[in-house]
């Protein structure tokens, strides 16, 4: 194709089915195929899944839930796209036998869930090693799904939509960094207590760190211990769901790898600056402001985790979205 200049454009028919999505030249006939056949798939898996969690407690975990979802949203915002072979089209309803084997693989994985709750109990949420097999295990609530449709039919959705699924895996496992953390709480903390007390040190005159379960900063009007709450993996937490909702928005238009290395970079922002956000509590509390402190540690944390999340996204959005130039040639 030629543009209005007289010069040749080399457009892959990939390059030019992306530049269609962009500008949203795609019509509501080519998107409601798949959303009549994805849909159903997954409203019904979410509503098994709450049910489940209600009739076994133990089974209660926020990522199947928010994984589904977002795969839900980003093919919707994706839009439909050619499958391999040009002429592939997506199923349009499962059959009654599927839906029975579904449900019924539901019930089995809730009587079973019931019988081991008393074992298994005591270990949920934790960091240990059982803790860790018993939330792997709640996400079995996602297997009956499989039932639901054909081989080919999942064959053909994983191909087409790659990225979202890819997605959905990211937000199936973003509570991971919190049970790392939680894990490595007795050397992380250790190293979070001595760094806040090398950025406090110079403005707390007589300021000392003592190693211990709780790491503590003695000041001469304050002293801070440091518990697991104080990773600042919650507030990393907090923004994903925000970032979630940028990438859910801008999902057309971003560099996909890119956006990947950014939320993995907000991880690492965000812990980082915790210790500069610790630190200044530290030297507010033997600076005068003692009585002040446990009323701002209550205030600015959401606040402060916000303001870095903005200007890290200011910082990186423009690299995240930039639209790839086609080649030109003369």
């Amino acid at each position: 194709m030629t543009d209005p200049l007289g010069v040749e454009l080399e457009v892959s028919a990939t390059e030019y089915m992306e530049a269609s999505l962009l500008a949203g030249n795609v019509s509501r006939s080519r998107i409601s195929p798949v959303l009549r056949s994805v849909l159903p798939v997954l409203v019904l898996s979410l509503i098994a899944i709450v049910a489940d969690q209600f009739a076994a407690p133990i089974l209660f975990t926020t990522s199947p839930l928010w994984a589904t979802c977002a795969f839900l949203l980003l093919v919707w915002r994706r839009g439909e796209l050619p499958l391999s072979g040009g002429n592939a089209t997506f199923e349009r309803s499962f059959s009654m036998w599927r839906v029975g084997a579904f449900l019924s693989m539901h019930v089995a994985l809730v009587l079973l869930s019931r019988s081991f709750t008393s074992a298994a109990e005591p270990f949920a949420g934790t960091s240990t090693l059982r803790g860790t097999l018993v939330g792997f295990c709640k996400l079995a609530v996602l297997l009956p799904t499989v039932v639901l449709s054909s081989y080919a039919y999942w064959k053909q959705l994983l191909r087409a939509y790659s990225a979202e699924v890819k997605a959905a895996v990211v937000v199936l496992t973003m509570n991971v960094p919190g049970r790392v953390l939680d894990a490595l709480w007795p050397w992380y903390g250790r190293m979070l207590g001595w760094s806040i007390y090398l950025l406090a040190r110079s403005f707390v005159p007589g300021l000392t760190y003592e190693i211990g379960p709780e790491p503590t900063l003695v000041g001469p009007f304050q002293d801070t211990s440091l518990v697991p709450l104080c990773s600042g993996i919650s507030g990393f937490e907090l923004l994903s769901y925000i970032f979630g909702l940028v990438v859910v928005l801008e999902w057309n238009c971003l560099r996909r790898g890119r956006a990947l290395l950014i939320y993995f970079g907000c991880l690492f922002s965000i812990l980082g600056s915790n210790a500069f956000r610790i630190a200044s509590l530290v030297v507010l509390g033997n600076r005068g402001y003692a009585d002040f402190v446990p009323l701002i540690h209550v205030l600015e944390g959401p606040i402060f985790f916000c303001t870095v999340f903005l200007v890290y996204l200011s910082l990186t959005y423009e690299w995240m979205t930039e639209s790839r130039r086609l080649p030109l040639s003369t």
